[in-house]
């Protein structure tokens, strides 16, 4: 049986349901198809995100830090932030989004993963067949939607393992390590949830598994409940992230920052930028790529493109400095680290039009 809508979201994601519930609010029958059978489930990040995440419960905040310690051996530096970052519930934020997605008529499909395209419908795994007229690809770092359609993502893959340990943290204080036993190519993290429980994991090339099971053991600790979570990260800059009544949105076009490689705040950003750009292709029945390019990827681009440079130049950076550790000391005893405490956004969107027009709208 073929099912019809006008925009067809892949992924039940931030990205999926953010951008869903902005085409569906201007009139459109939207439809999410997400592969699992619950939504938030895997969780799927670390869930450190600044201020500019907006529109956040209470209940789903779980910390809030103002200080980044950076690590590299016995060597280290800190950096203050005026505005404390947030960690928050990351199944319970999805789940959030769902709930307005709904109250805003959205459809969310569960179970419903995508095998394929056939005769112009997405073909799911439950025999399922959608046409929509327009394709949003929200399916992560892995996007089927990408590979089915040509676009072609970064060869840049990493992967990332946490689970939540018990000892004794302090509780205002993110550590990251960037001792390359643990992450020879980004860094481990504490984040602390109390005083007495933290999410520890790292992002790494390769198998992450021997990493984090020598950082806890450097650490003395070991997973509260022995559940461990895991995905895969893809960074840098797409060529295209549309095509004709095609486009990516999320992690699937990686819109992740290349320094930390968190993502739900620039997610946050470009669902809006990608809902205006459907509504758009709807409401005037234009699906070519030139029109899908103009009003989406080029806005995009222009919105958060310099903070993905920027977050490029921070990583070159620490890969540097992590040859030299006595950089890191070097770093504190000059107070540079005082200075990036001020001049340092988070988000590397300081002087970005979007925060011109006021983050907080998103």
């Amino acid at each position: 049986m073929r099912i019809d809508c006008d925009a067809l979201i892949v992924g039940g994601g931030p990205s999926g349901l953010s951008t869903g519930l902005f085409i569906s609010k201007k009139g459109f029958k939207t439809i999410v198809l997400e592969e699992h059978n619950e939504v938030g489930r895997p969780e799927q990040c670390a869930g450190l995100v600044s201020w500019r995440i907006g529109g956040l419960p209470q209940h789903l905040v779980l910390n809030r830090v103002d200080t980044a310690r950076f690590c590299l051996g016995k060597e280290s530096f800190e950096v203050y932030s005026k505005k404390d970052m947030l960690v928050i519930d990351r199944a319970g934020y999805d789940k959030h989004l769902a709930e307005n997605a709904l109250a805003e008529g959205v459809e969310i499909r569960l179970g419903e993963r995508v095998v394929g395209l056939k005769e112009g419908c997405v073909v799911t795994s439950k025999g399922g067949h959608y046409s929509g007229r327009i394709l949003v690809g929200a399916d992560g770092p892995n996007s089927i939607v990408a590979r089915l359609t040509g676009l072609k993502q970064p060869d840049n893959l990493l992967f990332a393992l946490q689970c939540v340990a018990n000892g004794v943290f302090e509780q205002d204080v993110v550590e990251l390590r960037f001792d390359p036993e643990f992450s020879k190519d980004v860094f481990a993290w504490i984040i602390p949830l109390s005083r007495n429980r933290a999410r520890v994991g790292l992002l790494t090339s390769g198998n992450p598994w021997p990493r984090l099971r020598l950082l806890l053991k450097r650490l003395n600790m070991e997973s509260s409940c022995g559940r461990f979570v895991g995905d895969s990260i893809r960074f840098g800059m797409m060529s295209r992230t549309s095509a004709s009544r095609v486009i990516l949105v999320g992690d699937a076009a990686c819109q992740v920052k290349p320094f930390s490689l968190g993502g739900l705040v620039y997610n946050r950003i470009c669902s809006r930028i990608a809902g205006d750009a459907c509504a758009a292709a709807l409401e005037r029945n234009l699906f070519d790529g030139g029109f899908m390019a103009e009003t989406y990827d080029s806005v995009w681009r222009k919105t958060i493109g310099g903070a993905l440079e920027k977050g490029l130049k921070m990583r070159k950076l620490f890969n540097i400095m992590r040859r030299i550790p006595f950089s890191f000391t070097l770093t504190r005893i000059l107070g540079l680290s005082l200075l990036a405490g001020r001049v340092l956004d988070p988000d590397f969107l300081r002087n970005s039009p979007v925060c011109q027009n006021g983050c907080e709208a998103f």
